[in-house]
């Protein structure tokens, strides 16, 4: 009887163990959501909490400051804003990671868009504490 008390608290801790440990894919796909929930409710900061500070665009002169600057336009030339980000594909490597994200986005002064455009984004990020930050972004406008 004690021995199969001991296998039930044994199996238990076990699984309690695995229900607390990290999924680093599912953290990362978080991040992607806050960014684009941040975008929607014009919260630049919140969606720029997950850029590193070394932040860049190898291809082009493009910073977490150029990103702060281009955020604030976008922000004053739409009152509305939607954004849908898909994240297609996720390579997790220890404390790095590749994702390619499908980006649709949609403006407008009113109710219906008057603007829009794709994107798809090759991203890379790191862990630095708990959280995963972008630290380096290319991408190209979709058909």
């Amino acid at each position: 009887m004690l021995r199969r008390a001991l296998l039930i608290a044994f199996a238990t801790l076990g699984l309690l163990a695995a229900c607390g440990r990290s999924d680093p894919e599912k953290e990362l796909r978080a991040a992607v959501d806050k960014m684009q929930a941040a975008i929607q409710a014009k919260d630049a900061s919140g969606f720029l909490e997950h850029l590193a500070d070394d932040f860049t665009r190898e291809s082009g002169n493009f910073d977490k400051k150029e990103a702060r600057r281009i955020l604030a336009g976008v922000f004053l030339t739409n009152q509305n804003i939607n954004v849908v980000a898909t994240v297609r594909e996720v390579k997790i490597d220890g404390q790095r990671a590749t994702a390619q994200i499908g980006v649709l986005a949609t403006g407008s002064s009113g109710l219906l868009p008057e603007r829009g455009q794709s994107w798809i984004f090759t991203t890379n990020w790191r862990r630095e504490g708990s959280q995963w930050r972008l630290f380096n972004a290319e991408w190209k406008e979709a058909l």
